[in-house]
């Protein structure tokens, strides 16, 4: 095993004696057998199979692998998206009536509750999210005005809708809530507690 000792020269002093750094050379082969003797040995001895390879290179488990690698790899780059269908509106309105049909519905007095709920949930989250929004370009509208007294009537109108709105969700979804603690509970409740 020759060691690069073309490296070494350039932070060598131009000074140094050549045997020093073959005598170095061979101080490192000589270290480098004995570790690999060692292990040899003890894989002869103790019947031990090391799992992990002495490389930073990890050796793949079959001669294929790579050739499955870089087949994913070009069949990655050869993949282009295809359009999205065109989505027409009266196809989702026939899947939409499709589903309230009696034979395969999900909306039975029994669960309408609990889907009442989580549209109302839903809908508190996005009411927020809107609000946030709205105030966040109200703020960056002010920076850009200097007259603003009829956009802020409106921008009051509109917080003042949108606050109303999660008002009132919040409070459907807390009715709600008690009802879908009973539906959850024993099974002795009657849907009629909805109108309460």
């Amino acid at each position: 095993m020759q060691v690069w000792t073309h490296e070494i020269d350039a932070h060598l002093a131009q000074t140094e004696d050549r045997a020093q750094l073959e005598k170095l050379e061979q101080q490192i082969f000589h270290e480098y057998n004995e570790i690999k003797a060692e292990i040899e040995d003890n894989e002869l001895r103790y019947n031990l199979t090391f799992t992990r390879p002495f490389s930073s290179y990890l050796i793949p488990k079959d001669p294929g692998h790579l050739g499955r690698e870089r087949r994913l790899y070009f069949e990655r780059l050869a993949h282009v998206r295809t359009v999205p269908d065109v989505l027409i509106l009266c196809d989702e309105f026939r899947n939409e009536l499709d589903t309230c049909t009696p034979m395969n519905s999900d909306f039975t007095p029994e669960s309408l509750p609990l889907l009442l709920q989580a549209f109302y949930l839903k809908r508190l989250s996005s009411l927020t999210y809107a609000k946030t929004l709205h105030s966040v370009r109200w703020k960056r509208f002010c920076r850009q005005q200097i007259q603003f007294i009829q956009v802020e009537q409106q921008f009051n109108e509109r917080s003042a809708r949108i606050l109303a709105e999660f008002n009132d969700a919040l409070q459907r979804s807390q009715r709600l809530s008690t009802m879908r603690e009973t539906l959850l509970g024993p099974p002795v409740t009657s849907s009629k507690n909805i109108n309460q």
